[in-house]
């Protein structure tokens, strides 16, 4: 028995040094909510998401048990700087007024019936929009509650048009492209980046439980296009602001705001299109 005991200990010494080689398994991502520092091979156990959340202490959802940021911080309104006036009336209507960073806004669609000089914005069917070549105005199937509501839809030749001193009244304008970024840009610093459709969109009215927060007032509203095809469409559904900046081709700037997103999007349109408008001020 003797003679066996030098291949126990040889055994033993192999055990104890393959032991010693061991490589310790778990989570090796340092950004991870489980990570395991003394972890050397990565077993595919990492956590990613019970730790996430909000982890800004002056946002409203502010998640002290969270480790790591997850975007979804939301903010009280940035206070704004502009100081506007309360109201602006044009062709025997009351616009309110409100402020959305340094900038003064209309807080209600355009229904202006005159150019900003009086002369008359003509007033077509939306079946003949699509054979315009002018500036024209235009009602959501002809109807005045509708109008009440969302204002008229106005071509992008009449949003982009500086005749007759434009659809705006005097002291205002539609917004430029460089109007519109501004706003953007301030709705990212105060927190909205993500969100800016939802913090524009009045908080009623709009379809498919869609409506917004109107943090700001701005009072967005869905009202609809009279389309190349010469129908109506989308009422509740998408709101489509112009931009008096037309792209090289022609056509015209614009944001929509929808029922299905909480973003506001930019695009260009045709100019024969029919969409809302806002003003801001000079």
């Amino acid at each position: 028995m003797k003679q066996l005991q030098p291949l126990a200990f040889g055994l033993t010494l192999v055990l104890l040094v393959f032991s010693g080689c061991a490589k310790q398994e778990g989570c090796t991502y340092p950004e991870a909510c489980n990570y395991d520092a003394d972890a050397v091979v990565d077993n595919g156990s990492c956590d990613f998401a019970t730790c996430a959340g909000c982890t800004d202490a002056d946002a409203l959802n502010y998640d002290p048990s969270a480790t790591m940021d997850d975007g979804s911080c939301v903010y009280d309104p940035v206070p704004s700087t502009a100081e506007c006036v309360n109201s602006v009336e044009f062709d025997s209507y009351t616009y309110p007024v409100v402020a959305v960073g340094p900038q003064c806004w209309f807080a209600e669609n355009l229904r202006t019936t005159v150019f900003q000089n009086g002369s008359p914005i003509a007033e077509e069917t939306v079946a003949n929009f699509p054979n315009l070549d002018s500036p024209a105005r235009t009602a959501y199937s002809s109807s005045s509650s509708v109008t009440n509501t969302h204002g008229f839809l106005y071509n992008g030749i009449a949003a982009s048009s500086s005749l007759n001193g434009g659809i705006c009244p005097t002291g205002w304008h539609v917004p430029t492209e460089l109007d519109w970024m501004e706003m953007e840009s301030y709705l990212v610093v105060a927190g909205h980046g993500k969100r800016m459709g939802e913090v524009l969109k009045k908080t009623s009215s709009w379809a498919q439980s869609g409506s917004g927060t109107d943090l700001y007032g701005w009072n967005g509203t869905g009202g609809g296009h009279a389309w190349p095809d010469g129908s109506a469409y989308s009422l509740n559904w998408y709101g489509t602001y112009w931009s008096a900046t037309t792209a090289n081709n022609g056509d015209v700037m614009h944001r929509t705001l929808s029922s299905g997103s909480d973003q506001m999007q930019r695009g260009v349109y045709w100019d024969v299109i029919g969409s809302s408008v806002r003003c801001i001020a000079d």
